[in-house]
This record gives C-alpha cells, sequence and structure tokens, in this order.
C-alpha cells in the first residue's frame, strides 16, 4: 500500500497535511503522507534485516529503538512501515498503525522551547491526537543514518517480497481518515 499523493490538500477551514499516526513504544508519531512508500502487514511484521520490494531495499529498524526507547513486548498490531524521502529509503517496525489523519497547517506546533538537544532534528512539531499528542517526525531524519552514521547493511538477512505482492499491486489496507481534533 502506498499514501503517496496523499500530503497537502485543501478542505473547507484550510490547507492540511496528511499523516499517518503510529505508535512506537510509549509515543504516537506521525509520518508525513509523502514519505511513506508502503505498510506490510501483521503476518509479514517479524521480518528482520531488509526487505526488498519493488526493486527497493528497506534496512529495517525498530522505530522505538530509534528513538531511544524499547518498544512495547507485546504490540497489539504491528507493521512495518516503507519509508523513502530524498532517494533514501527505510523500513521500520512499529507497535500499531493508529490511522490516517488529516490535520490543519494551522494545528501543527512547532516543538517547546525545552527541546534544546539534538530531537530538534528528529521533529517537525507536534499537534493534538485524540486526548494527547502525536509527535510530527522529520522524514529527512527518519530514514537518515542512524547516530554514529550507522547504516544497516541492506543485503544481511534480505527477505524478497516483490514476488509475493506481484500479484498485489492494487492491494488496499482500509484506513480510516480522521480529524485530529476529534476524540473517541
Amino acid at each position: 500500500m502506498s499514501l503517496r499523493g496523499q500530503t497537502k490538500s485543501v478542505a473547507g477551514a484550510g490547507a492540511t497535511e496528511r499523516m499517518l499516526v503510529v505508535t512506537s513504544g510509549p509515543i504516537n508519531l506521525a509520518i508525513s503522507a509523502t514519505a511513506v512508500e508502503g505498510i506490510l502487514p501483521p503476518e509479514e511484521a517479524g521480518v528482520t534485516g531488509s526487505v526488498t520490494l519493488r526493486e527497493i531495499t528497506y534496512p529495517i529498524t525498530d522505530l522505538a529503538r530509534r528513538l531511544g526507547h524499547a518498544s512495547t513486548a507485546a504490540a497489539r498490531d504491528p507493521r512495518i512501515i516503507l519509508c523513502g524521502s530524498r532517494g533514501y529509503h527505510r523500513g521500520f517496525s512499529v507497535d500499531q498503525v493508529l490511522g490516517l489523519t488529516e490535520v490543519e497547517l494551522r494545528h501543527l506546533r512547532p516543538l517547546p522551547p525545552h527541546f534544546a538537544g539534538e530531537e530538534r532534528t528528529w521533529f517537525k512539531g507536534y499537534f493534538l491526537y485524540h486526548e494527547g499528542v502525536a509527535l510530527w517526525v522529520n522524514p529527512d531524519w527518519l530514514v537518515g543514518p542512524d547516530p554514529g552514521g550507522e547504516q544497516p547493511d541492506p543485503h544481511v538477512g534480505t527477505t524478497r517480497l516483490a514476488e509475493d505482492h506481484a500479484g498485489r499491486s492494487g492491494e488496499v489496507i482500509e484506513l480510516e481518515v480522521l480529524d485530529a481534533e476529534r476524540t473517541k
């Protein structure tokens, strides 16, 4: 599944940014739809190493660990989110996909001043999401090298999925688009 072409739009009151909201460890994270190139279903979410899909190799990283947290041991609905930005590609295991949301640009907030360290490169800002917040991930940081400049070797533990998915190019995972201000 791809979310390409699903980014900024004009909705009644103003321009919006479409984002995929996921949980990873203890945090809600929002990834711009333009950076999401695919979502692997739960039966493939246990893949480690790398995944090759449509001739693109995605090194797989646990997103919670990338942020310095431990992932949830009993994730409810684990997925692998395939991301790309500026020619770089990476896959991330997440604990759960919460859904797509359209956030009015006026509701996107910059990080507060106490975010003074390297986390300013990790996140572009935040917005209210249900009863909490979602941190808006910077796609350039997301697919960039790990701290210390390390990149996983894309050929170690690679799982080729192109053949498995060849007949399912039109597959759609149903995700409800939510208004970020709506609460349950």
